[in-house]
């Protein structure tokens, strides 16, 4: 499906026959966004008014007149380091240490920042979350219309997460392991969480890609995606992360908790391209560098 977007409108080639409604449908698109596009006449095929049961067929000219939208945020002084950014998503590096909502100094304000100095007018929309001490890759969205859709990407496990994890403990090179034990809150400590039956399902893939004789480098993959989901399974398998402030052990060889999300997978909306990010290189993971990039070469 070809598009072109420019300041304020989006014209998107048809490439197959389907209702209007159809096409809203395809992408999750609400009710209310829906009746905001038809009450301000915000959509049109082929330069003519449409209605919802209208059939669109293919070399059809769909013209949707976006909303003008706002920033909702008070910027930053610091802006977000931008990794990949297409008209409908921005993915960027979240520190470690940086919370993403809830502060005045959180990604969430960061990428306000870059927003305003790039005078992108949209809200500012993370559509998941990572732990206040795991670095890495963080999915944005910059057009309301489309935000629906990557939530239910997310909510289908279309967007896939990789994680590098370093870790104490017993394992053979390329030793894959599969976690499915249920995590819930642990009832003795605020803001924990253990395995246990009465948990939600869980599952973590993971495999040793390298060792040394302290430490082991795992390639995490998330199937489900509960609250400190990997620590608590690394943890409960004797895979404990280093630095990791309520489930590993401390380690003065690294200097922040060793969780990094280093690659975000999703498809673009509209083109159905496979768009696979990678973050920058982390310093802290310098003793696995090879391995790493042996990795990356065979992905």
């Amino acid at each position: 499906m070809h598009y072109q977007k420019t300041h304020g409108q989006l014209q998107i080639t048809i490439d197959k026959p389907q209702t209007l409604n159809e096409w809203f449908d395809s992408f999750s698109i609400s009710r209310k966004y829906r009746h905001l596009l038809f009450e301000t006449k915000s959509i049109t095929c082929n330069h003519k008014p449409i209605q919802e049961e209208d059939t669109l067929n293919p070399g059809d000219l769909l013209i949707l007149h976006l909303p003008k939208e706002e920033l909702d945020l008070y910027p930053n002084e610091v802006m977000a380091d931008v990794v990949y950014e297409d008209d409908f998503v921005l993915v960027v590096h979240k520190p470690a240490g940086i919370i993403i909502h809830g502060e005045d100094c959180s990604l969430d304000t960061m990428v306000a920042c870059y927003h305003a100095f790039n005078q992108i007018e949209a809200p500012v929309r993370h559509l998941h979350r990572l732990d206040k001490e795991t670095s890495g890759l963080v999915l944005y969205s910059k057009l309301p219309l489309f935000q629906a859709y990557f939530d239910q990407q997310i909510k289908d496990k279309k967007i896939h997460r990789s994680y590098y994890a370093i870790t104490t403990g017993n394992a053979r090179l390329r030793q894959a392991f599969h976690f499915q034990e249920p995590i819930g809150k642990d009832r003795h400590v605020s803001g924990k969480y253990r395995v246990s039956q009465t948990g939600k399902p869980a599952k973590t893939f993971a495999r040793c890609i390298a060792k040394t004789k302290q430490y082991l480098l795992l390639d995490c993959k998330l199937e489900t995606g509960r609250t400190h989901q990997i620590r608590v399974h690394l943890s409960h398998a004797k895979h404990p992360i280093l630095n990791d402030p309520l489930y590993g052990i401390p380690s003065k060889d690294f200097k922040k908790m060793c969780l990094w999300a280093y690659k975000l997978q999703f498809t673009h909306p509209l083109t159905k391209e496979t768009i696979c990010v990678q973050d920058f290189w982390n310093p802290d993971y310098a003793l696995f560098k090879d391995a790493i990039e042996a990795a990356s070469n065979t992905q």
